[in-house]
């Protein structure tokens, strides 16, 4: 099922991927409702320290830093097509309409990273713009996203023009000549950018032997296979390693209550509880196993894994398409959100839709980073798996390449907004709100800046006041734009 069967009274919901078809393990609530009421004002403020460890590396000293701050910053992003994108913004004397105060005092969850995933068609289309992958990953741009993160697809997806997987020999994992790209794209296009990129594995199918169906496209683990599936991934991980990828995280495999026509694979939660038995003592100690990996409305099934394999899991890993930020707050200390695309819909809805639902809520419910979907597409959403009828033909790239001319979407100015509030790192800190109705949640950066991120979902400019110990200060805000402050 496609993003196009969440449209609901003419709009498309931006969020809508890997909507599932009938499952076979996982059965879920129908689709999710796109939170329709409109706050007056929603606001996200993010500051940072310290690192997770729930697969997080510690940060490269010197590696892929943007400059140093050494005063305040403001800068704001547009809805508007033509006007103003990462435009830095001076302060105003006018009354604030909102103030936000932080408190430094009560330190909380680590911000693991921000960053999209680096599907098939994402490969073939950076390897021809060198411009693209600069705009994403240059930490020192201007006008670039600086992402930190990545989320590596161990098998084909709906964005993969064949359908493959990894090779296995009973002993050994081998990467497919796809898996040989994306590794290429990784070590020798983006880690001289970003060298202290960490990056989260998953696969969307085992080898065909080891499911159901005899394919790659949809079924189920067989039962008989669980033992060499965890051997398997096991493997991948030490051979992605030892190929050069700064490899921090994987899932057991992407939404595993989804079964459609294209690389998938269902598994019960018998079976991924045995899985994390098997596959977290193997795992290279810098590692971290994550379960879960799909919609927060499955969260029952992620305390019943869980709970079935103590110790098993270092944290859990959650999807947009369905249920609600709430749902992620367990079963594990750690939690974060590994997919979520944006549609059809308009930027100035986008804008307020995912600074609430993908920043704001889930922080305040322990999520520790955002991972969105495809790093970039082109101009007709694709390439895709031109075989299936199911997989996503709206979703939306970061970028969109056509050619030599890239063009950034609203999902990459929400994660560059993001980049220049939290870094890897980050603490998220409590924030009180002088308004009722906006979102806000805080975090301390390991390089002692504070920052904040949030979006004016209103349709007159607002006046937002942040206030960081002793120090307040105030900007104006435009219409449905999105901003972003910074302080030494």
């Amino acid at each position: 099922m496609s993003a196009r069967d969440r449209i609901r009274s003419g709009r498309a919901l931006p969020i809508g991927h890997d909507v599932p078809l009938p499952r076979i393990s996982l059965p879920s609530r129908p689709s999710v409702r796109r939170v329709s009421a409109l706050v007056g004002l929603l606001v996200t403020t993010l500051l940072a320290a310290g690192v997770d460890a729930s697969g997080a590396a510690p940060a490269v000293a010197g590696s892929g830093a943007s400059a140093v701050v050494t005063t305040p910053s403001f800068v704001v992003t547009s809805p508007t097509s033509g006007a103003r994108r990462l435009t830095t913004v001076a302060t105003t004397t006018k009354a604030a309409t909102v103030t936000f105060t932080v408190d430094p005092t009560r330190p909380q969850q680590t911000w693991w990273g921000t960053g999209a995933a680096l599907t098939d068609a994402s490969v073939g289309l950076l390897a021809g713009s060198p411009e693209a992958l600069r705009l994403l990953f240059d930490p020192t741009r201007a006008d670039g996203a600086r992402l930190d993160a990545l989320r590596l697809p161990l098998s084909a997806t709906d964005f993969s023009p064949t359908s493959w997987t990894w090779s296995w020999d009973g002993t050994a994992a081998s990467p497919a000549p796809e898996a040989l790209r994306a590794i290429s794209t990784i070590t020798q296009g983006i880690l001289p950018l970003r060298p202290d990129l960490r990056v989260v594995a998953a696969g969307w199918s085992a080898p065909a032997a080891m499911k159901t169906t005899g394919s790659v496209r949809g079924g189920g683990l067989r039962s008989e296979s669980t033992a060499s599936y965890g051997a398997f991934l096991v493997s991948q991980a030490q051979e992605l390693q030892r190929r050069g990828v700064p490899l921090r995280a994987v899932t057991l495999g992407n939404e595993p209550g989804h079964s459609s026509d294209y690389a998938t694979m269902t598994m019960d939660v018998a079976q991924m509880a045995e899985l994390g038995r098997q596959v977290r003592p193997r795992l290279p100690s810098d590692v971290a196993l994550w379960a879960g990996d799909h919609n927060w409305e499955h969260r029952w099934a992620y305390d019943q894994i869980v709970a079935a394999a103590p110790g098993s899991f270092d944290g859990s890993a959650y999807h947009c398409y369905g249920g609600t930020p709430s749902q992620m707050n367990g079963p594990t200390p750690f939690r974060i959100i590994t997919e979520c695309t944006g549609t059809t819909d308009g930027w100035a809805s986008s804008f307020a839709w995912q600074l609430r639902n993908l920043v704001a809520e889930p922080v305040a419910n322990g999520s520790s980073g955002l991972l969105m979907w495809n790093l970039a597409l082109d101009p007709s959403n694709g390439p895709i798996d031109a075989a299936s009828r199911y997989g996503c033909r709206s979703c939306r790239g970061l970028v969109t390449v056509d050619g030599t001319r890239v063009s950034p979407g609203p999902e990459f100015y929400l994660l560059a907004h993001l980049t220049r509030a939290a870094q890897p790192g980050a603490r998220v800190l409590p924030v009180a709100s002088s308004a009722a109705g906006t979102a806000v949640a805080a975090f301390r950066n390991p390089d002692g800046t504070t920052g904040v991120v949030g979006v004016n979902h209103t349709t007159s400019a607002q006046v937002v006041a942040v206030k960081v110990g002793s120090t307040t200060r105030r900007y104006a805000v435009g219409a449905g734009e999105l901003f972003t402050y910074r302080t030494p």
